[in-house]
């Protein structure tokens, strides 16, 4: 029996990959480090963060540095693991294993990672799991001969999988899977139910081909928070609609329509006169709260309530993602969360930072 968790459900930790000057965040990215700190900081007030990381001891000292500088508590840092492993960017949803439960055992799955379908390097971040493994972190993985990105796919914990075609379905991930021979992989693999396919919606400035997770989210079994647009006049509003109206067409396993929570549209970003995907639904589920992107928008108060709302027990905490979204991505983009019974913490000792001394902290094999 296999379980496919829910992004809610009780967490060990969530994996990061520190912003390096071999990455595109080079020309801000002092500016993107700080944003990263902060979100350290909010994860490490409720469960661990593993940090991936060129070198381990700069970025102890940065991050140690920053904490400073805002006063905060430098005990949390005891819950942060830095773990030097090469990675070419910094969007763990997508390299990062995805867990699911078999016999009541966790397994990390490892698929490939391809660069969105060829379109960027990977060769490094596509062996970070494995590292993690060889590095005895993670209980247990398995390898798996397929593309899948964390954030294609959405899960209600309950044998439900939300995804679209426009992704799953793009010419350079699977090409020699049909959509049925894919829904077979998935089902069996991930221990899925029932798929439910999204044909419309979509972002601009988006490098993805439209990952779920800038569209709609599970925020309950039954609930799905969705991105929409009212501006008729904005060029997203057809295909937003049109998904919307396929929303109201799912149903869940008792044949029953699943509510929905619309999240207000970020107003039009632009960097280098380049339109940004900016979106709500990019929030992520930690222990007992939800980290919200938001974006200096008029609407940013208004998502914060409608999240809040529909997930009461949560506390919704607010980051600036202003700089994140530069590079086409937000807050779930480039995170990954392990299910509680998923790390190895008498392994993760080795890269605590209280064993920490000048230049010898552990090395990836």
């Amino acid at each position: 029996m296999k379980k496919f968790f829910a992004e809610w459900e009780k967490q060990d930790g969530i994996l990061l990959s520190f912003p390096h000057q071999n990455s595109d965040w080079l020309p801000y990215l002092d500016e993107v480090r700080s944003t990263y700190c902060e979100i350290i900081c909010a994860i490490l007030q409720v469960e661990s963060c593993l940090l991936v990381c060129d070198y381990a001891n700069p970025t102890y000292e940065y991050i140690k540095s920053y904490f400073d500088k805002k006063s905060w508590n430098l005990n949390l840092l005891d819950n942060l693991y830095l773990i030097e492993i090469p990675s070419n960017d910094t969007w763990a949803r997508d390299f990062g294993g995805i867990t699911i439960a078999k016999n009541h055992q966790n397994i990390v799955l490892d698929f490939g990672f391809n660069g969105w379908g060829l379109k960027f390097a990977s060769n490094f971040d596509n062996k970070i799991t494995r590292t993690l493994s060889d590095l005895k972190i993670l209980k247990k993985i398995k390898t798996e001969n397929l593309i899948l990105e964390g954030g294609s796919i959405e899960s209600n914990g309950d044998g439900l999988l939300l995804t679209n075609t426009q992704c799953l379905l793009e010419g350079n991930r699977n090409p020699s899977y049909s959509k049925q021979q894919l829904a077979k992989k998935l089902k069996k693999t991930l221990g899925i139910q029932k798929i439910l396919w999204l044909n419309h919606g979509y972002l601009a400035g988006d490098d993805t081909d439209s990952h779920i997770d800038t569209l709609a989210r599970f925020v309950g079994k039954n609930t799905i928070a969705y991105v929409e647009c009212t501006d008729k006049q904005d060029a997203h509003y057809p295909a937003l609609l049109a998904m919307k109206k396929e929303l109201k067409n799912l149903r869940n396993l008792q044949d029953k329509p699943f509510k929905l929570v619309a999240l207000p549209f970020v107003s039009a970003k632009y960097y280098d006169e380049e339109r940004l995907p900016a979106t709500y639904a990019n929030f992520l589920f930690l222990n007992g709260a939800i980290l919200l992107p938001i974006y200096q928008d008029s609407n940013d108060n208004l998502a914060l309530e409608m999240l809040q709302k529909a997930c009461p027990k949560h506390k919704v905490i607010p980051i600036d993602c202003s700089v994140l979204i530069r590079q086409h991505g937000s807050l779930h983009c480039i995170s990954m969360q392990f299910p509680k019974g998923t790390l190895n913490f008498n392994a993760l000792k080795n890269f605590s930072i209280k064993n920490l001394k000048s230049k010898d902290f552990p090395k990836n094999p």
